[in-house]
């Protein structure tokens, strides 16, 4: 009678074991390339919006308004943020006429240039959030950018993990010649620029 071959149960079970193990390795560095990845494409996407929004102001010899965005807002068209919402929330690049922000901006969908979503998870209360962005921006809710390109105010917005484990951020500057910079601070740097 021929023997079969095969795997006996323990052997089966052990590498079950051993690949359990091997992923539970491996699922935190995942994690970490996840985070890693939004926040290159959030600060990615924000340059591109800012860009876009000077360079909008000068194509429609316009003020043009970046605002953060209220991604659980109820309107019909895309609204920013004036008390709730952040920048992690996503921002709108739209063509503001009076050049006053009021609060319920855009006042029409014809306004819009761009709207930009979320930087990872969000949330309403934005206390979990996966990413937090501060700005030196005296309103904390909207750049402006003149006719000329020029920006209303020199501003920066640093894109940090919420999670408390901060290795890396990315700092967007935004001189008020209207130039923008984009730079990835160095690890011993973060901890002082992602702290609120």
């Amino acid at each position: 009678m021929a023997r079969q071959a095969g795997f006996t149960l323990l052997e089966l079970m052990v590498t079950i074991a051993i690949g359990a193990i091997l992923l539970g390795l491996a699922l935190p560095q995942m994690s970490r390339f996840g985070l890693a990845a939004s926040r290159a494409k959030g600060a990615t996407e924000l340059y591109a919006g800012l860009t876009q929004a000077r360079s909008e102001a000068i194509v429609r010899n316009a003020p043009v308004t970046i605002c953060q965005r209220d991604w659980f807002a109820s309107a019909d068209i895309p609204q920013c943020a004036s008390g709730g919402g952040s920048w992690a929330q996503g921002w709108i690049v739209y063509q503001d006429a009076d050049a006053t922000f009021d609060g319920s901006e855009p006042d029409a969908g014809a306004d819009i240039v761009a709207v930009f979503d979320p930087v990872g998870r969000i949330t309403p209360s934005v206390d979990d959030d996966a990413f937090v962005v501060l700005t030196t921006l005296n309103s904390n809710t909207h750049l402006i950018f003149a006719p000329n390109g020029r920006a209303a105010q020199r501003a920066q917005f640093t894109l940090c993990e919420r999670s408390g484990r901060l290795r890396d951020a990315r700092l967007l500057d935004v001189a008020i010649s209207g130039r923008i910079s984009l730079v990835a601070l160095d690890p011993d740097s973060v901890p002082a620029a992602c702290e609120p």
